[in-house]
């Protein structure tokens, strides 16, 4: 067993910090937030983790019907080209965002086929992908969209939106076109925005591991086009792209005789899943990126309108505590640096390559289809129970790593976490020194590891049903919720110090509560 040993002075210098990760959250695209069950859990995520807004493609898909053309629906020649734009459909989706409590980030996404230079798409749900034929009828229309939301809620209210424009335009699968192409497309865009007014915040690129931000900036700069705030996205590595070798085409040819009783995510999982290629080089990772995207973002609010532990949406690390404790380590490494995140996503009601029906199917979410709560979730709950006051500590990139903090009546909240991308069996004891304690009345220990918050591990040995009763997933949700006891109060008041045993992968939370009087 590895022993670490930590320092806190009680009375120590802390610092002011703000939760970043309770700026926004990701989902699936946006036709999905017409669905009662998305708008239950998106008011569960606002209620218990204080999520403020909520990011999502496909605001101009064509299940949107926000573009449509009269020869596409009447059988009729008809003369030159006529179009209908019409808002109704986005504007029952902001009010079921608005009612569940959070507030739109609107990703300015993807082109409507009937204003489309081109027939290329992306995901189950087909988002075009290509630049508008005409750019003066795309900016028509983005007028009338910004003129929509403002008649609809009030400047007062759409001005603490945010516009966000595209979705990752380096990658070819999201944009037909350069770099380039996609600075003039934003600069187009952004003119209509602010045409309409010039409270409305926009920003980008919205691209992938914090690429392309000077030259976006310097094109800006350039260009005298408005940039209002800077959005990348990042994960520790990306599915996307990886080759289909041939042991992956094997697990699959292996399914295909008994292709009737196999549900599509048990064929793709061999294909998808595992591709990232962890390694304990990418520890700490997502903060050395995060440092080097602020300097070049400069004095602009930063937003990781994306972040997530793997891009793969059938990747199972997603449904395990290895989910919770890489969230806390890059939340808290990241405090200071970014402005605001949005972890990619809430839910696993969610399609790109398609809808699982799989109680756990590795999806990106912070709850299963069937509202069971993930480790991830149990773990934004934890941090979202953190005081605004950190204590000055190192962050090591070690084994095991501390953070604390201090409330306005002297309560002290310490987090410790072993954050390791594999299913490690390492085990840890951590003894905290406490210096100019004060009596506490009460210390209380809360775990999200293996079998604490973790629902999968449940389900497992249950022999992974592919089919629950009601009564069934109820009792999974129940009997996962995280462990909470309390530890030797006299104890650890006389001896100035509390020891604590951790497995990797672990997250525990230590409320000490200072004694009255």
């Amino acid at each position: 067993m590895k022993q670490f040993e930590f320092e806190l002075d009680c009375s120590g210098k802390t610092q002011d910090v703000k939760k970043h990760w309770q700026f926004c959250i990701g989902s699936g695209h946006a036709a999905l937030a017409q669905r009662a069950d998305y708008v239950r859990q998106l008011k569960t995520v606002h209620e218990e983790l204080g999520i403020e807004r909520v990011r999502f493609h496909g605001i101009f898909d064509d299940d949107m019907n926000v573009c449509v053309r009269l020869e596409d629906h009447l059988p009729i020649m008809t003369t030159g080209s006529r179009k209908i734009f019409d808002f109704y459909q986005v504007g029952r989706v902001y009010d079921n965002l608005l009612s569940a409590g959070v507030k739109p980030f609107v990703e300015i996404s993807f082109m409507p086929s009937a204003l489309a230079s081109g027939k290329k798409t992306v995901f189950y749900y087909k988002g075009n992908v290509t630049l508008p034929k005409k750019t003066e009828q795309w900016q028509r229309f983005i007028k009338e969209f910004a003129e929509f939301l403002i008649a609809r809620y009030g400047i007062d209210e759409v001005s603490t939106w945010y516009f966000e424009i595209w979705n990752e335009p380096d990658l070819s699968c999201f944009f037909k076109g350069t770099m380039k192409d996609y600075f003039r497309f934003y600069a187009d865009t952004v003119s209509a925005l602010k045409s309409v007014s010039e409270k409305l915040l926009v920003g980008g690129p919205a691209t992938t591991a914090g690429k392309h931000i000077t030259e976006f900036l310097e094109f800006c700069k350039r260009e005298n086009v408005p940039v209002d705030f800077i959005s990348t996205h990042q994960y520790p590595t990306d599915a996307l792209g990886h080759a289909v070798n041939r042991e992956r085409l094997k697990a699959v040819k292996k399914l295909k005789n008994d292709i009737h009783t196999v549900s599509l995510r048990s064929l793709l999982q061999p294909i998808f899943d595992n591709v990232n290629d962890f390694s304990k080089s990418l520890k700490g990772y997502m903060k050395r990126e995060a440092e080097r995207v602020r300097k070049e973002a400069g004095s602009l609010p930063l937003y990781y309108t994306e972040w997530s532990i793997s891009s793969n949406c059938v990747a199972e690390i997603h449904d395990k505590p290895q989910a919770a404790s890489f969230l806390v380590k890059t939340v808290l490494d990241n405090q200071g640096i970014v402005d605001g995140s949005s972890y990619w996503t809430f839910s696993d009601i969610f399609e790109e390559l398609f809808f699982f029906t799989d109680l756990f199917c590795g999806g990106f979410g912070l709850m299963t289809i069937d509202s069971v709560k993930k480790p991830a979730f149990y773990a934004m709950k934890m941090l979202s129970s953190l005081p605004d006051k950190r204590y000055a500590l190192p962050i090591t990139d070690d084994d095991v790593e501390m953070a604390a903090f201090r409330d306005d009546a002297g309560n002290v909240y310490i987090m410790l976490y072993a954050q390791n991308f594999e299913e490690a069996d390492g085990s840890y004891s951590a003894v905290i020194n406490l210096k100019n304690a004060p009596e506490f009345s009460s210390v209380s220990i809360e775990k999200i590891g293996k079998g604490s918050g973790d629902p999968f591990s449940i389900w497992e040995e249950m022999g992974k049903p592919s089919v629950l009763s009601p009564e069934e997933t109820e009792r999974i949700k129940h009997d996962s919720q995280p462990r909470t006891f309390a530890l030797d109060t006299a104890k650890i008041n006389a001896e100035k110090s509390a020891k604590i045993f951790l497995s990797d992968n672990d997250v525990v939370m230590l409320i000490m509560k200072r004694q009255l009087g």
